[in-house]
C-alpha cells in the first residue's frame, strides 16, 4: 500500500510539473536599452509558423549585412539573448525558432528549406550563417544545399551524426537523470542538482565561470520550456544521417567554435568537421562545455565579431554579392 502511495504521488508531481512547465513563459530578449526585440512570425510553406527576432531590418539601411542564428534542439531564439544585442550594433540579425512540429516521413534537409524560407519570407538573399548543436548540423547541410546563400559559416559545439558511443557508462547514466531532474524537480532541488551536474560537467553542465548562466538557461529557457519528444523528434531527423562525406564541397568561410570541456558533443568532432571543411578555423571557448554562448558570452562574441572581421562581412561586400 505504502508503495502505491508513493507511486500515486510521483505521477502526481509528474503531472503537475508537466503542466507547470508547459505555462512557463521564457525571458523575452532584451536590446542594450532593455526593451524586448519584437517578435515576428513567418508561415512556412506546408502552413506551419516559426517566431523570430528580426533586427535591424529597418528601411535605413536595408544593406546592412545579415546574420542567420539557428538554435540547438531546444529550438528556441532566446538561447541567442547574449548575441543578438552584440550583433545587431552592426548587423541584421535573425533569430528564429526551430519549427515544433515534424510532418511524418520528413528527413532532415526539412529543417534547411525552413531556414531558406525564413530568410525569403523576411527578404533576405544571403546571410551569415550561424548554428549551435543541432543548430550547427542545419547550418552545414544549408551551406551545402543553397551555397550562394551562405557569405560564411560559423558551427558551435555542433555535430556532423548522431552518437552516443562516446559518452560513456557513466554519463550514459548520468545525462537522462540530469535531463529528469531539470525538467520535473522542484526549482531549488533541481538548481542545487544542477551545480552538481556542471562540477560532474553532465550533459550541457560546465564548470566555467559562467556555469550559472548555463543552470539558469536550463531552468527558464531551455529543456523546462520544451517538450522531451519535440527536441528528440529534431534530433531524429540526423539520426540516419552523416554530414562528413560531403563537408569538403563547402566553400564558404567557415568558422568552427568549441567548447574544449563538452563531453556531450566531444572537440574531437569538432576538430573532425573543421579538417574536412577547407580553410575552416577552429577556435576554443576556453574552460566551456556544449553551450559555450551561453556560459561565457563575452569570448564567445569577441571570438565570433573577430572573424566577421577578418573575412569582411560588410555593407559592401554584400552588395556586390547580391549582384
Amino acid at each position: 500500500m505504502t508503495w502505491l502511495l508513493l507511486v500515486a504521488l510521483l505521477l502526481s508531481w509528474f503531472v503537475f510539473r508537466v503542466r507547470a512547465n508547459r505555462r512557463l513563459v521564457r525571458p523575452s530578449v532584451l536590446d542594450e536599452e532593455g526593451r524586448p526585440y519584437e517578435r515576428f512570425e513567418v508561415r512556412l510553406s506546408d502552413g506551419s509558423t516559426v517566431p523570430l527576432i528580426d533586427t535591424g531590418s529597418g528601411e535605413a539601411d536595408p544593406s546592412r549585412p545579415a546574420v542567420l542564428l539557428i538554435p540547438g534542439a531546444d529550438g528556441m531564439r532566446e538561447t541567442w539573448r547574449y548575441q543578438i544585442p552584440a550583433l545587431a550594433r552592426r548587423f541584421r540579425v535573425l533569430a528564429p525558432d526551430l519549427r515544433t512540429d515534424i510532418p511524418d516521413g520528413a528527413t532532415f534537409d526539412l529543417l534547411c528549406r525552413d531556414a531558406a524560407e525564413i530568410l525569403d519570407a523576411r527578404g533576405v538573399s544571403s546571410a551569415v550563417v550561424v548554428g549551435q548543436s543541432l543548430g550547427g548540423a542545419i547550418a552545414l547541410r544549408f551551406a551545402l544545399l543553397f551555397a550562394e546563400r551562405v557569405e560564411g559559416l560559423v558551427v558551435a559545439n555542433s555535430l556532423a551524426r548522431v552518437s552516443y558511443e562516446h559518452v560513456g557508462l557513466n554519463r550514459t547514466l548520468l545525462v537522462p537523470v540530469a535531463m529528469a531532474t531539470t525538467r520535473y524537480f522542484p526549482t531549488v532541488v533541481a538548481r542545487w542538482l544542477a551545480r552538481l551536474w556542471s562540477r560532474l560537467e553532465v550533459w550541457m553542465f560546465d564548470r566555467s565561470p559562467g556555469s550559472e548562466r548555463v543552470i539558469d538557461y536550463a531552468l527558464w529557457t531551455g529543456p523546462r520550456t520544451v517538450p522531451a519528444r519535440v527536441s528528440s523528434a529534431r534530433v531524429d531527423l540526423l539520426k540516419d544521417e552523416d554530414l562528413r562525406p560531403r563537408l569538403a564541397e563547402i566553400r564558404a568561410p567557415t568558422l568552427v567554435v568549441k567548447g574544449p570541456r563538452d563531453h556531450y558533443v566531444p572537440p574531437v568532432w569538432s576538430r573532425e568537421v573543421a579538417g574536412l571543411i577547407p580553410g575552416a578555423r577552429y577556435v576554443e571557448v576556453p574552460g566551456t562545455g556544449h553551450v559555450s554562448h551561453v556560459s561565457m558570452p563575452d569570448t564567445f562574441n569577441r571570438i565570433l565579431l573577430e572573424w566577421l572581421d577578418e573575412i569582411g562581412v560588410t555593407a559592401d561586400s554584400t552588395e556586390a554579392a547580391r549582384e
